[in-house]
């Protein structure tokens, strides 16, 4: 009985064909493992950006809005500074956003907000204390802003009485006058011409009836 004993080369060719063919199996595994996840991100992504959108708003027009508001502001502001030439493009590109599309807006900040509470919610924590900073000091300016015009109003009002007391005139008077003498003549002129449309009317039904009598 003959028995086919395999040489070393064959022995070391074995070895080499089972390690080149376990390679190929882990790389090729590997690649899938990758090419998977990448699809799963891809899903991922287009599932996310389809939550973006709002039903109510067409993406056509508003899309085009916004793209030609960010690329002519980046045309006019060519030849300015570089601080101007890097920050108002985007800025020009979030408000034509937030104007043409704003349900969508909406819906991308509060993703970002997500995001921001997610991964950084100090810097969330510092940006919404900014922002009811700001809101706090835009409401005492507008405050400042009528305290001044009833300041102004009360001055004018003060300088007013001080000239009437010191000449006699009565100018609030004055100009309480002009206001009923506009208001008088207003009404003046509509009974006017109600009773001229009255006379033209019964003329007019006169003018027939001696037609009639005539005929």
């Amino acid at each position: 009985m003959l028995l086919d004993t395999p040489s070393a080369l064959e022995k070391r060719i074995g070895m080499v064909r089972r390690e080149m063919t376990g390679y190929y199996t882990g790389v090729h595994s590997e690649a899938q493992g990758i090419i998977n996840r990448w699809i799963f991100v891809e899903e991922m992504v287009e599932t996310r950006i389809k939550s973006f959108r709002d039903p109510t708003e067409p993406l056509n027009p508003g899309l085009l809005y916004t793209g030609i508001s960010a690329l002519t502001t980046s045309v006019l502001t060519r030849s300015r500074s570089l601080p101007t030439r890097i920050f108002l493009p985007p800025i020009a590109l979030a408000s034509a956003f937030a104007y043409f599309l704003p349900g969508t807006a909406s819906r991308v900040g509060a993703y970002g907000v997500e995001l921001e509470d997610r991964y950084a919610p100090r810097f969330g924590e510092i940006r919404r204390t900014s922002v009811a900073h700001s809101g706090i000091a835009w409401e005492r300016t507008k405050e400042g802003a009528a305290a001044g015009r009833e300041s102004v109003n009360q001055g004018v009002k003060n300088v007013v009485e001080s000239i009437e007391q010191r000449t006699g005139l009565k100018l609030k008077a004055m100009g309480w006058a002009q206001e009923v003498k506009k208001e008088a003549q207003s009404v003046a002129g509509v009974v006017e011409k109600d009773i001229k449309e009255a006379i033209e009317s019964k003329s007019s039904s006169g003018d027939s009836g001696d037609s009639k009598r005539l005929v």
